[in-house]
């Protein structure tokens, strides 16, 4: 066995371990995907938690209560800053997936190469600030080794911001992945380093752990980010010969919009910092421990700052599915996976919660004895109702609704005003539990609003379309444009992308047959006088021609039949035709049973090659060695037939007769 051998040997045995999002949406096992996303991220997520549990102790012991302060402030604003950085890039994000669907690779370079030198001088910024900043807050008799912590927190920050721009270039359309030890290899390190060090000399112990986790950290999220970059063929590049034409043009309205929700998603860190700065203060602060005698022992800005990572934890758990948002928003016709996958995730997320808030016990039993049982128990209700918020919001980030986020962090906001406001709050805990569930409702509100649209995709199948088109009762044109078979996949890629836009949102098309495309648009006062046909035939170049404009009429006499017997009698016929072939109804649990017999590279790409089939307008498509057809109906994916391994090219043309005849509503002979 050779070494290419090998590679294809190992590379089969991680994707039958992998588990699908696509393969679970199918199939109906969306538990088991969760399952194994989150594996190894809670345990993870938890060792995580003990080293920045030892930390904070260490440091107060050792260097005193200044120096834990000023550490506490520095790691909060680090996220903070962190967020919105990452809340930035996602404008960076949303062009390069545009970029990555037109195939122009020398701009996805480019564009990646901008946001690079973008981020050294946000580096250098934060650098240099952070720097004078710990030199005019911190007493010039401080201890050397506490200053040198504090500005070794700065430099992690300030390094991790180009890092994280490649990584996102890379992220845009893709995982990267890496192999289990470099997740677990940095937390390891560190806490190796802070358990030998702390009996010889504790404070070193921590900076050294820092500095070597970090720099461990650092250089697997470069390696294992540039090799995908190598895979794919792709590398910044860095253009223009002034420094204001190297850095990327960003809209502003977007660019802040963006920001803000990305900042917004760390409003548990944002809540710290503002407690922080009331205590230091000694103006109105949040009274926490108010209501019962036995809590007025807690501190709670200790308290909350060590909890602060099980809090986030709880909620930043649903981040891991980010991606899956964003592929399944990207994908209109698949809105009944993406409202299952999304409700389903609600179901899971308290079990992840109870995970995080169970490890608060052992601070109040053993690291911090004042904290009475019943503080942590009465924080329950308060991880449970921030997770959920945190799925609605990770859910509204992903899908670019940036403008509903913050209209909902202005509402949060307002309502801790209310509550500060109160100088005689009953408990202060209570109030803020209850604020939360009020923005919990706003929440739900506003998504389920959003999810009961019935808003078509602009892109449907034939019958849809007919259907579309006979329900309308404004005035409207309709037209066909062609697009020739002997352009390649991405001209016809581009062509009909710019057909999606320019009719999204005021009217839809459809493939009358592989290479032609019939379409209406709604007539306004706007596009009385525009001719979309001849302007689609310009803007592509000659990529969709002999387009014209067509009566509504031949269409709109169709013969409608019923459309529940319509699906039974297509499904009957491809049993007729197709003896050993599975026929698939994704309304029926049952009939989705039938999926599990399937090998695991025909499910994963079942659902990707349904979308591309009714984008290219193919009736019979390949799928790792085996044809299928995917049926549309009311713009979802409503029939999945999968092709026997052998079949006759007369019954394949039969089935593409009935598949058509159907799609046009006409009873199949």
């Amino acid at each position: 066995m050779n070494d290419v051998d090998r590679w294809f040997e190992k590379a089969a045995r991680k994707e039958d371990r992998s588990v699908s999002l696509y393969a679970s949406l199918l199939t109906g096992r969306i538990f088991e995907y969760f399952r194994y996303r989150m594996r190894y991220a809670l345990l993870l997520d938890g060792t995580r938690y003990v080293i920045h549990v030892a930390e904070f102790l260490i440091i107060l012991t050792s260097l005193g209560g200044i120096a834990a302060f000023t550490v506490m402030i520095l790691r909060v604003g680090s996220l903070v800053v962190s967020g919105a950085w990452w809340g930035l890039l996602e404008v960076m994000r949303e062009r390069l997936r545009a970029l990555a669907a037109a195939g122009q690779r020398d701009a996805i370079d480019r564009e990646i190469g901008s946001w690079l030198a973008l981020s050294f001088i946000v580096a250098a910024v934060v650098t240099v600030g952070g720097g004078v900043a710990l030199l005019l807050l911190l007493p010039s008799n401080k201890d050397g080794i506490g200053s040198l912590y504090a500005f070794l927190v700065v430099i992690e920050l300030a390094l991790r911001i180009p890092v994280r721009v490649l990584h996102s270039g890379m992220f845009a359309t893709r995982r990267v992945y890496r192999p289990l030890w470099s997740m677990f290899a940095p937390t390891v390190v560190s806490i190796l380093v802070i358990a030998v060090g702390v009996f010889i000399y504790p404070t070193g112990a921590i900076v050294l752990a820092i500095v070597v986790s970090n720099a461990i950290s650092i250089w697997i999220s470069l390696r294992y980010t540039m090799r995908a970059y190598k895979l794919t063929g792709l590398w910044p590049q860095f253009g223009g010969r002034s420094l204001l034409r190297m850095l990327p043009s960003i809209p502003p309205r977007f660019g802040i919009e963006a920001t803000l929700s990305g900042l917004g998603l760390r409003m548990d860190a944002v809540a710290v910092l503002l407690i922080a700065g009331m205590y230091s203060l000694n103006n109105r602060a949040f009274d926490l421990t108010a209501g019962y005698s036995e809590w007025r022992g807690v501190d709670p800005f200790q308290f909350f700052y060590l909890v602060l990572p099980l809090l986030r934890g709880s909620y930043e758990a649903t981040t891991v599915f980010y991606f899956d948002f964003v592929r399944l928003r990207r994908l209109p016709a698949f809105r009944q996976f993406q409202l299952w996958f999304f409700y389903r995730l609600l179901w899971t997320t308290p079990v992840i919660t109870l995970f995080f808030w169970s490890l608060a016990i052992p601070l109040g039993l053993w690291v911090l004895p004042d904290i009475p049982f019943s503080f942590v128990l009465a924080l329950l209700p308060l991880f449970v109702v921030r997770s959920l918020i945190g799925v609605y919001q990770i859910r509204l980030f992903a899908e670019g609704r940036f403008r509903a986020l913050n209209v909902t962090l202005v509402f949060s906001a307002g309502l801790f005003a209310l509550v500060w406001f109160d100088i005689n709050p009953a408990s202060d805990l209570v109030q803020l539990t209850a604020a939360m569930i009020v923005l919990l409702i706003v929440h739900i509100n506003v998504q389920h609003w959003q999810d009961r649209s019935t808003a078509m995709p602009t892109m449907l199948s034939l019958r849809d379309w007919i259907g579309e088109l006979t329900s309308e009762t404004s005035q409207i044109r309709v037209g066909k444009i062609s697009i020739p078979d002997w352009i390649d996949a991405r001209q016809k890629s581009n062509a009909v992308t710019l057909m999606r836009q320019t009719f999204d949102g005021n009217g839809h098309l459809a493939y009358r047959s592989s290479s032609n495309l019939v379409f209406y648009e709604r007539v306004t006062a706007d596009n009385a006088q525009r001719q979309p046909h001849l302007a689609l035939q310009a803007a592509t170049g000659g990529a969709a021609n002999r387009a014209a404009l067509i009566s509504a009429d031949e269409w709109t006499e169709s013969v409608a039949t019923d459309v529940a017997d319509g699906l039974v009698e297509l499904e009957s016929e491809f049993q007729d035709i197709f003896e050993g072939g599975v026929a698939v109804d994704l309304v029926s649990r049952e009939s989705r049973r039938a999926l599990s017999g399937l090998e695991s590279s025909l499910l994963v790409g079942i659902l990707p090659m349904a979308m591309k089939s009714l984008e290219e307008g193919a009736v019979v498509t390949s799928v790792s060695g085996r044809s299928m057809s995917a049926i549309f109906h009311e713009g979802k994916l409503r029939l999945v037939f999968i092709l026997p391994p052998e079949f006759e090219t007369a019954d394949l043309r039969r089935w593409r007769r009935a598949v058509n005849e159907w799609q046009a509503h006409v009873h199949s002979r």
